[in-house]
């Protein structure tokens, strides 16, 4: 009796760390970033008669405030690449491509996502409601869904709020054709935002002339 559990705790021990047997390997984990095309360059801006913008640390809706990379097989349920994920989580890593586009649009005197340097007028919150690829068609499609918020932070209120959407076709079946397609839909939609931004602030009193 005793031999026989001894074997079963040798036998226990070695299916433990059959990983680490010679011979078998674990393939590393990837990294990923979120790295669209920058928008274009901004002309000359005049310093008078605009206003400061502070873009907040976005929020991730549920199943998306983490580094593993999401992915859709069927409706209602949310799976993992095993050996790929973002270098950061990607609500962390919109915030300075969002800081990037806003600057670009021209459309404020300053951009910040330090609310301790400046007083802004300002605040763009942003939710990132969805990032994933979808593989319940063919090609699959990286999907990215934010929803904005333009906050008045001198009046106390919600300015507007709109949700963003989009999709692209994968170029490849794999974990690095959703970063891809990720990434393009990212292309178009944070210079998206950055306009909705700035015809946003538009409806405040002296929005593009200076307060008062």
């Amino acid at each position: 009796m005793g031999r026989i559990l001894l074997l079963l705790v040798a036998a226990g021990l070695l299916g433990g760390c059959a990983g680490l047997l010679p011979g078998q390997k674990q393939d590393p984990a990837r990294t990923y970033l979120l790295a669209p095309a920058a928008p274009g360059a901004p002309g000359a801006i005049p310093a008078h008669g605009k206003l400061t913008i502070l873009v907040s640390h976005p929020e991730a809706a549920a199943g998306y405030g983490t580094f593993r990379m999401a992915y859709l097989e069927r409706d209602y349920r949310i799976d993992y690449f095993g050996y790929s994920e973002w270098v950061d989580t990607p609500a962390a890593l919109i915030r300075p491509l969002l800081v990037g586009a806003l600057r670009a649009s021209g459309g404020f005197q300053a951009v910040t996502d330090d609310g301790r340097s400046v007083d802004a007028d300002l605040r763009l919150d942003l939710v990132l409601l969805e990032i994933h690829q979808d593989f319940q068609e063919r090609p699959s499609r990286g999907t990215v869904a934010l929803r904005a918020q333009l906050i008045d932070l001198e009046g106390r209120r919600v300015v507007d709020t709109r949700t963003f959407r989009g999709t692209e076709p994968a170029p490849t079946e794999d974990a690095y054709g959703g970063v891809v397609a990720v990434n393009r839909v990212l292309t178009r939609l944070l210079p998206d935002v950055a306009r909705f931004a700035v015809s946003a602030a538009s409806k405040l009193k002296g929005g593009q002339g200076g307060r008062g």
